[in-house]
């Protein structure tokens, strides 16, 4: 897999990466924050999926009949997510399952995120000794991005991405879901957002995991991946 973060300001970001297609189509947009998530997404993509002497003009991100991207001419797949100014995507094998997300920790979502929190997995907020809008951030990641890997996003019901259990493993969470016992979750926490990925348990060796997670952290501005505003001990 090739991951890919990065930037753009939140106003008049660069357009030199985009077809004339995409820029007519980035102009049809009436609102800045939408026109700056679709800045993100594409660059993420392209950056993804570039090798060193490619275009990122010629390179086509498409979207399927449940919006999810696929590169123009490639069996190779992809995987988006974005927040404020920060864009990801990891571009991988298709023989592979993978879903991304990642998510401002905004209190004011607190109330919308708990509603569909479950008694169970409230009770795993204890075991993992950090405060309540970071796991809640964390679970929201989670379900957002097994909803990617099923490719259906949240028109099923939230129930189903239920989690079962999150443990620490060095300074990341590994968490594992109820329904989908085969999938994990590996997530990055950091002052202000979450990165999470869901993959197949049995697509990496535990080597492979730990070096993955060393790749995020690496990947992940903002610290040395603990949650620095948060006491992690509860």
């Amino acid at each position: 897999m090739n991951i890919s973060v990065v930037s753009v300001p939140p106003e008049d970001g660069p357009l030199d990466y985009l077809s004339k297609v995409e820029k007519d189509q980035y102009n049809s947009f009436q609102y800045q924050r939408r026109r700056n998530s679709y800045l993100l997404s594409k660059l993420a993509c392209k950056m993804a999926v570039a090798r060193a002497d490619d275009d990122l003009n010629d390179i086509v991100i498409d979207h399927g009949v449940m919006g999810q991207p696929f590169i123009r001419g490639s069996d190779r797949k992809i995987t988006i997510t974005h927040c404020d100014t920060m864009g990801a995507a990891i571009d991988y094998d298709p023989r592979l399952l993978l879903g991304v997300d990642m998510e401002l920790i905004d209190e004011k979502a607190m109330d919308a995120i708990a509603r569909i929190t479950s008694k169970e997995e409230q009770f795993l907020l204890h075991g993992l000794g950090i405060q309540a809008p970071v796991f809640l951030t964390l679970l929201w990641t989670v379900k957002e991005a097994m909803s990617k890997v099923i490719q259906t996003g949240f028109t099923v019901p939230t129930e189903l991405f239920e989690v079962k259990g999150c443990v620490w493993k060095e300074q990341n969470v590994i968490t594992q879901f109820k329904n989908f016992p085969s999938y994990k979750a590996i997530t990055v926490l950091r002052s202000t957002y979450v990165f999470t990925i869901v993959l197949p348990s049995k697509a990496m060796t535990e080597m492979g995991e730990t070096r993955l997670m060393q790749q995020l952290e690496a990947l992940m501005p903002g610290g040395d991946g603990i949650v620095q505003d948060y006491d992690r001990r509860g």
